[in-house]
């Protein structure tokens, strides 16, 4: 097949300041008194989500020592939904895999299950917590504010949806997205977490706000008042800090890898374009004809989520795929399309030459590809030639000069994106 050549750019962002996770949280508890109420011995119970969020481990450290130094006793609770399979001991795996241990954190990580019903929202729907909570002197929720993959409204990923999804666990996450069907996910998720505010000792939430190269930017103590009404205010703040594909129209996304931990859909939706699910309308842009991903990330542990976002895959991909996990993550989440396996070649090749025979009829010149490392760094992409030449005309792409080969190796296969990068900023 005649490839087009391929160009590397790059989003100009604008630069933030250097993350300092223990200054800043020591600053916010400071001006909000968020761990006044906090008295010698009281248990604290920190959420430890499943996402590849920057600078999480210091933080929940950060909030660890905090904790202890008045008085308080902090343990971490895997807060994730039916990640991990659903079951305590790979949700605990999960942490593991982005450093957060009880050695690092200084602090026990409780690693039991037991759900109970703390009440009805909307509907009559029970309201799930685990025993853990319940019986949490204190608990403060921490999690990144950002926008949601599966729907759209004024609170999307953060602190309430860590309360209703990682607090209630599997069945609490079943029960939301059940109930989204059929109300809206937004009215869902506030009327479940508005029962769990009411029920269980919420001090408030840590909310961590990123840039476009999903690097913290800052934190913010939110006490439980103030929670539902400045959560919405948190989104907007983040959404004029993340980076989307810089075009609108592609006729193939190549991606290096798809994962939970880049992802809650393994893709961001958003970014991609796809949304798929029953109880909410799709994007308007991005417009992309066919999306092939090439692996699956290690720290994903088989769960591949998503995987049905896309239109192409490789054999080793699916090969990696944790059937059972994703089944469970794709259900509880009501989104079984995003199970589905894609058509799977057993070569980078093989897949990238199905999806260049079905965009119907294109030239090396003219048509418009895009490779990505994953959907969650889009700082660096590699572009077709004739995305190159568009890029030349922008203030906010920076245009590397050399064109390349698709530069397939002796096995049909492709080095990651990323060991194409200039060695000093890659």
């Amino acid at each position: 097949m005649d490839y087009p050549q391929f160009g590397l750019i790059r989003q100009r962002f604008p630069e933030s300041p250097k993350p300092d996770p223990k200054g800043w949280l020591l600053a916010e508890f400071e001006r909000t008194g968020l761990l006044k109420n906090v008295k010698k011995g009281d248990r604290v119970l920190l959420t430890g989500g499943s996402r590849g969020i920057d600078s999480m481990k210091d933080v929940l450290a950060s909030c660890v020592a905090a904790i202890r130094e008045v008085g308080g006793e902090p343990f971490l609770c895997p807060a994730m939904g039916s990640h991990g399979g659903a079951k305590a001991s790979m949700q605990v795996k999960v942490l593991t895999h982005l450093g957060i241990t009880e050695q690092s954190m200084g602090a026990p990580i409780y690693s039991d299950w037991d759900i109970v019903e703390v009440g009805r929202a909307e509907g009559n729907v029970p309201v799930y917590a685990d025993r853990a909570a319940v019986e949490a002197d204190h608990i403060l929720l921490v999690n990144r504010v950002k926008e949601h993959t599966e729907y759209m409204g004024d609170t999307e990923s953060g602190i309430l949806k860590m309360a209703v999804v990682g607090l209630g666990r599997q069945p609490g996450a079943e029960t939301m997205h059940r109930l989204a069907v059929n109300i809206t996910y937004l009215k869902a998720i506030k009327s479940i977490a508005g029962v769990l505010f009411k029920e269980l000792n919420i001090l408030g939430g840590i909310a961590l706000l990123e840039d476009h190269r999903n690097q913290l930017r800052r934190v913010e103590a939110v006490p439980a008042r103030d929670v539902f009404d400045r959560e919405p205010e948190l989104l907007k703040e983040s959404q004029e800090h993340r980076a989307m594909l810089p075009f609108d129209q592609l006729d193939i996304l190549l991606v290096d890898q798809i994962g939970k931990d880049i992802s809650g859909s393994g893709f961001d939706t958003k970014v991609i374009g796809r949304i798929m699910n029953i109880y909410e309308k799709e994007c308007e842009t991005p417009k992309i004809t066919r999306i092939v991903f090439r692996d699956l990330s290690e720290g994903s542990e088989g769960n591949a989520t998503g995987l049905g976002l896309a239109d192409y895959t490789t054999r080793r991909a699916v090969e990696k795929v944790d059937f059972e996990a994703t089944r469970i993550n794709c259900v509880t989440g009501g989104s079984p399309e995003k199970g589905r396996i894609p058509i799977t070649l057993p070569t980078d090749r093989a897949a990238v030459d199905e999806a260049f025979g079905t965009i119907g009829l294109w030239t090396p010149e003219a048509v418009k590809v895009a490779w990505i490392s994953n959907t969650k760094d889009l700082e660096w992409l590699a572009v077709s030639s004739a995305l190159v030449d568009s890029a030349l005309d922008r203030s906010d792409l920076e245009v590397r000069d050399e064109l390349f080969d698709f530069p397939l190796d002796s096995t049909d296969n492709l080095p990651d994106l990323v060991t194409l990068l200039p060695k000093q900023e890659g």
